[in-house]
């Protein structure tokens, strides 16, 4: 299944701990969003873990931003449910686990390939932040 920018991977977001911020970041989108509702292609959104740390709506570009740092590469139209997890499993994890992993050029959307690398070599990987990714990515729930 794939996601776009949408009320349904807004809930998802919601539904895992994220809030809406966007009345704090971008005030104009948030009172179209209050009296319009939500439509990607002329509403930016903002939902976050913390104020440092949030998923970017910018229209219909899906952008997760980490320390208020925000990296083309990670941008995407379209998420894959691996990608949502993820994004979710990221910003869920403990601020050493989110770090170590940035200091090692992860790709937000892309933790799911550390997460199988990790599931298929099981038996060389025992250590705590293994089991912390283990644990989150298998805890996120998509609908």
């Amino acid at each position: 299944m794939t996601y776009q920018a949408s009320k349904k991977l807004i809930d998802i977001l919601i539904n895992n701990g994220f809030k809406d911020i966007t009345n704090e970041i971008y005030p104009d989108h948030f009172k179209r969003l209050k009296e319009n509702g939500y439509d990607p292609q002329k509403v930016k959104r903002v939902l976050a873990m913390d104020k440092r740390n949030y998923v970017k709506f910018d229209y219909i570009n899906i952008l997760p931003c980490y320390h208020k740092s925000c990296s083309g590469p990670e941008m995407k139209t379209e998420l894959t449910s691996d990608e949502v997890k993820s994004i979710i499993t990221f910003f869920k994890l403990p601020y050493q686990t989110r770090s170590a992993l940035k200091r090692n050029n992860l790709i937000i959307p892309e933790l799911y390939k550390e997460y199988y690398h990790i599931k298929e070599n099981i038996e060389r990987y025992k250590d705590k932040r293994s089991n912390l990714i283990i644990d989150t990515f298998e805890n996120v729930v998509l609908n």
